[in-house]
């Protein structure tokens, strides 16, 4: 479980919240379905027209890997692909057939499978690049959605505003005695716009990518490892190589932050 991801929107929603009522708001008038109904209805509804149907039904996968992303552990992963090298070179290649049915990790379970069936490197490294890519686009598009519709949420609040001073000023010529409370009313739609737009549309996105350059960083080094042992490269020299790719990823990272992993094609 995103234990931080609940906790930041824990925290930012609470601060709010509690910001609006020790200025003397009563949290009871937030509480507007129509300007909801414009805000997230029109939201929802422009990412709809806005990205194909295969993007917005990456979602839920996307936010699934985003809620239980995994925790890597390097050092125990660069010891099992040291463990693997040994028995490469001591057994054989095809001895790595039997080694895949032990593993849970349906990347290296893969890649093992086809060392094992004695795959030309090229095309594996091809072949495991292509996943790394595919699984990258597949939350990357997700993101893209949620940052698009982070984009529209304010313009529906706008929308929801300018709709509510409307009916406002059409009440003016009679009952004058509510016009303050009903223009404060319109107003809550561009509060919603605003705020579920920067408080869970866009760092909602920015998790996702986020979560997926960890993921492709993961599998960069599992492809390293495994050209490495398709090659037979003693388990010494191999620990060193995966260590420095930890390195170096980690170096890349804190440089750049989320974007597409290097080693895949765009």
């Amino acid at each position: 479980m995103n234990i931080t991801l609940i906790i930041g929107l824990v925290v930012a929603f609470g601060g709010v919240l509690m910001g609006f009522t020790q200025e003397g708001g009563v949290l009871t008038n937030l509480l507007k379905l129509p300007a909801f109904m414009i805000v997230v209805g029109g939201t929802i509804g422009s990412a709809f027209i806005s990205f194909p149907i295969a993007n917005i039904k990456r979602i839920p996968g996307a936010f699934k890997t985003m809620m239980f992303q995994k925790k890597h552990d390097y050092p125990k992963l660069i010891d099992m692909m040291c463990e693997i090298a040994n028995k490469a070179r001591r057994d054989g290649l095809l001895s790595l057939e039997s080694e895949a049915d032990k593993i849970k990790d349906p990347f290296i379970k893969k890649g093992l499978g086809y060392i094992a069936d004695g795959a030309d490197p090229e095309f594996l490294k091809q072949l495991l690049n292509n996943e790394i890519e595919a699984n990258f686009k597949n939350v990357e598009d997700a993101a893209k959605v949620m940052e698009g519709m982070g984009g529209t949420s304010p313009t529906m609040g706008v929308l929801g505003t300018v709709m509510g001073m409307t009916t406002v000023l059409g009440h003016m010529g009679s009952d004058t005695s509510k016009i303050g409370t009903e223009i404060a009313g319109a107003f809550i739609a561009t509060m919603y716009g605003v705020g579920i737009g920067n408080l869970i549309w866009l760092p909602l996105g920015n998790q996702m990518k986020v979560t997926a350059m960890h993921e492709a960083e993961h599998q960069e080094i599992v492809m390293e490892g495994l050209m490495a042992i398709q090659a037979g490269e003693p388990a010494a020299r191999l620990r060193d190589r995966l260590n420095a790719k930890v390195g170096e990823i980690g170096k890349k990272g804190q440089a750049k932050g989320a974007e597409r992993p290097a080693g895949t094609e765009a």
